[in-house]
């Protein structure tokens, strides 16, 4: 019989997987000192009762995590895989979520490298396979929980090459930032980078993402700064297709402190188009897209 190991296949949650069978056999029959076998389950409880399995949970990781800390690598290890990624989801899912609630707040090495690589590596978030924004939402909440070190490894994923490869997934990640609004200037800067500066491999940009960015970007309390500094006519005037999604960004935000930016620069692009006037271009007709984008922000931040 196999003792009772957290092994939860049918119930979701892994903390012990098939590799520690072994070692949970040798540890119910009493372990010697000084050997390096995995405690039983009864031992890391303590014989403690909870209230609901979550609980249990949560109780079990902070305990390997400082009671068995030499084990506390292999079993994050064993149970972030991109296998159940692609083919246990609700496994993962419920795994991130409670390893980012038992490591609130400590700043966890190992727990951040784990975490990081669900929503940083292409593996997962480009994977071809399998899709699961909702994972990758848990993990870049857990990292907030965990502590600075992991809001700067979250930070960290915000990078051309995700843009690139994977826009719709730096849009969950914005999304999680603006809900959470962590005060970190790292998330500042890595939304201003998105919604500002990352290009497709074409030399455009993803009007979704940008929108998406601006309107997370907003919510933090740097977040209008940030914006407003890159309110400029001759920035828009660059590049008058990604200032159509800024717009609406600031929109979707109803960031009502730009309103003046946006009608002075308002003024200054119907201008211009009056100057090309008989000039037909593609060129033309994208100021003339973001003047109507602007338009219809002012008026509906005026409301």
């Amino acid at each position: 019989m196999i003792p009772r190991v957290h092994i939860f296949v049918l119930t979701g949650l892994v903390l012990w997987l098939l590799v520690w069978r072994p070692e949970a056999r040798a540890a119910e029959s009493g372990p010697s000192p000084g050997t390096n076998t995995f405690p039983t389950v009864s031992e890391v409880l303590g014989g403690q009762t909870f209230e609901n399995r979550t609980d249990e949970d949560i109780f079990f990781l902070r305990a390997i995590h400082d009671r068995y800390a030499a084990h506390w690598p292999d079993l994050l290890q064993a149970n972030v895989t991109l296998s159940d990624y692609v083919l246990s989801p609700d496994k993962l899912l419920r795994f991130v979520s409670e390893l980012g609630d038992a490591m609130r707040g400590r700043n966890d090495p190992a727990a951040i490298t784990n975490l990081a690589m669900i929503t940083g590596d292409a593996l997962f978030y480009a994977n071809t396979n399998a899709s699961h924004p909702e994972i990758i939402e848990a993990a870049a909440r857990a990292l907030i929980k965990i502590g600075p070190a992991g809001r700067t490894a979250l930070a960290s994923t915000f990078t051309e090459s995700h843009y690139r490869d994977d826009p719709a997934g730096l849009e969950t990640l914005a999304g999680v930032i603006g809900s959470e609004r962590p005060e970190d200037r790292v998330f500042v800067e890595a939304l201003t980078g998105t919604a500002f500066r990352f290009s497709a491999a074409n030399g455009g940009s993803y009007p979704t993402c940008t929108t998406t960015a601006v309107e997370n970007l907003l919510r933090l309390k740097e977040g209008p700064a940030a914006v407003q500094a890159h309110l400029k006519f001759e920035e828009m005037l660059n590049t008058p297709g990604r200032f159509q999604a800024i717009v609406d960004g600031i929109a979707a935000a109803h960031a009502s402190e730009l309103s003046t930016n946006l009608t002075t620069l308002d003024g200054q692009i119907r201008q211009r188009i009056l100057a090309l006037a008989g000039v037909p271009s593609g060129y033309r007709d994208d100021l003339q897209e973001l003047e109507a984008h602007i338009a219809r922000a002012v008026e509906g931040l005026g409301k």
